[in-house]
């Protein structure tokens, strides 16, 4: 039986959402950091070696927890 864990939404994403307010930049950069964890938690063990993500995957990694925490992809303030 494959062993599955809960995933735990943010909670930058839940208050943001809560307040109907765009992310500051710490949260942002949180749930970022909390999105690239959850992704090398998910890797397979033969991409154990690529720790640090290359630029255009940091941004990307950024982006999305942008539109997470905004809906739309809106600026954080």
């Amino acid at each position: 039986m494959m062993n599955t864990r809960l995933t735990t939404i943010p909670p930058e994403v839940i208050e943001c959402i809560e307040h109907g307010r765009l992310p500051r930049i710490h949260e942002l950069q949180r749930v970022a950091a909390s999105i690239r964890s959850d992704l090398e938690r998910s890797a397979c063990a033969f991409s154990w070696g690529a720790a640090m993500p290359d630029e255009w995957e940091r941004l990307l990694i950024l982006r999305v927890a942008q539109a997470a925490l905004t809906g739309n992809g809106d600026e954080p303030t």
